[in-house]
């Protein structure tokens, strides 16, 4: 899944239709990405083709998803995805392809993550030619000016210094540095570092988007008031003439289980700590036990109803907010159990989290709180599919770490996921995790 803390945060009517959920006793697990409406293609030259239809919907979104990322850089040059993003996203003057979408009141966006690149927009439906043609122009853009990369690699130090000060963002920033090591790609920050972002040069980002920006290595979805023929039709105009190539091999190693069990400690501004328990979760393809880990995130982290939030918040007042962090990736990914709390209740926070997840290994979960987890769980995942824009989202996302279909079978997974399963997957959360915390600056260093 896609989104773990704070899922539920939306408006009244989010409230009142997960109020009415729980009353009625527990959703049938429809997929509510349509599966009648969702049609797919693969062209000639290897791109995929994701539409969802949606009448009356008045809108277009589309996605253009390259399924290379962080995770596919070489350790050197480390950022250069990213920095290939910001460079393809932007240009100057008239020839600026978001000006294409913006001027007919749509938004466009881009971002890279550890396992793709996506470049998105959402327009009038009448319009959609136009938008496609725009995320066509900058995915596939061939020249790379020195001038607009020297701009974009301040506005990316710009950007992880703002992350440095969000102990939200960094603490699970450097979780994912810890917990892997070097052989796994996944350890290395999205963003690169000052020292690979000074030495990227032009004819690297060129050889970058030649390796894998080619048709074999993208998908493009669309969601909304749109017919499969006529986006099949605008995809082969923007992309069909495109020649597929071979690719590397992605040349990573899977994180072994248990983590390692050691801890690190930072300084960080506030007078809150910070901590969280990291481990190894699921890859995309161990489809059931993603379901599984949704389920466990929520049965820790849910509000009052969470059992870690209850214990650390509520009733033991050891930590005045809790959370868990997962993000299906390609690969296995992080698990993050985390908190904050006064500096000194860090030792009783951490025996907390350990007794919570022990727990969950060790007794099983009885058949009441399952389903109830269950349901939140389903029903942060409707909540997550209401627009085009969400839909084309969830669609690109999955096609790029797995398929799109996992996006449609997902509800009937999450429904089959059982005390067992509870208890299975929580054993690889019962070890030693890797501990990252933040403490605040000792009085006498504060200025």
């Amino acid at each position: 899944m896609r989104e773990r803390s704070g899922m539920m945060g939306r408006a009244l009517y989010a409230a009142l239709a997960l109020a009415s959920l729980l009353a009625v006793g527990g959703p049938a697990w429809a997929a509510p990405l349509d599966p009648r409406h969702i049609k797919s293609a693969t062209l000639g030259n290897g791109l995929v083709l994701v539409v969802y239809e949606r009448p009356g919907s008045g809108v277009a979104s589309v996605e253009v998803v390259v399924r290379a990322g962080s995770a596919d850089e070489p350790a050197e040059l480390s950022g250069i995805a990213h920095l290939l993003e910001h460079v393809c996203w932007v240009s100057g003057g008239g020839s600026d392809p978001r000006l294409r979408i913006e001027d007919r009141g749509g938004t466009t966006n881009a971002g890279t993550l550890r396992d793709y690149t996506r470049f998105y927009a959402s327009v009038p439906a009448a319009d959609f030619s136009a938008a496609l043609s725009a995320l066509a122009d900058m995915a596939l853009r061939p020249d790379f000016d020195p001038r607009i990369i020297a701009r974009e690699r301040k506005v990316i130090a710009e950007e992880v210094a703002a992350r440095r000060d969000q102990p939200r963002t960094w603490i699970s920033d450097l979780a994912f540095e810890y917990l892997f090591d070097d052989s796994c790609a996944y350890g290395r920050p999205i963003e690169g570092s000052e020292k690979t972002l000074a030495v990227i040069q032009p004819y690297q980002l060129a050889a970058f988007h030649e390796t894998w920006y080619v048709p074999n290595n993208m998908a493009v979805v669309v969601s909304g008031e749109v017919s499969f023929s006529r986006v099949l039709s605008e995809v082969k105009k923007a992309f069909g003439g495109l020649s597929p190539q071979a690719l590397p091999a992605r040349a990573r190693g899977q994180a072994p289980r248990p983590a390692s069990g050691k801890e690190v400690t930072f300084t960080a501004p506030g007078t809150r700590a910070w901590v969280m328990a990291a481990f190894v979760g699921p890859a995309a393809d161990e489809r059931n036990e993603v379901a599984t880990t949704d389920v466990i995130s929520v049965l820790l982290d849910y509000g009052a109803l969470g059992r870690l939030s209850r214990a650390l918040v509520e009733t033991k007042r050891l930590a005045k907010t809790a959370g868990v962090d997962f993000l299906t990736q390609r690969d296995r990914a992080l698990f993050g159990v985390w908190a904050v709390c006064d500096p000194d209740q860090v030792p009783a926070v951490k025996r907390e989290i350990r007794a919570q997840l022990k727990r969950l290994a060790q007794e099983p979960v009885s058949p009441a709180e399952l389903a109830r987890a269950k349901r939140l769980v389903y029903a942060g995942y409707c909540f997550s599919n209401e627009t085009p824009a969400d839909c084309a989202s969830t669609l690109a996302f999955y096609e790029a770490v797995d398929s799109y279909r996992a996006a449609i079978q997902y509800p009937a997974r999450l429904g089959s996921v059982t005390a067992e399963d509870i208890a299975r997957v929580a054993k690889w959360y019962a070890g030693d995790p890797v501990w990252v915390v933040l403490m605040p600056k000792p009085k006498e260093d504060a200025p």
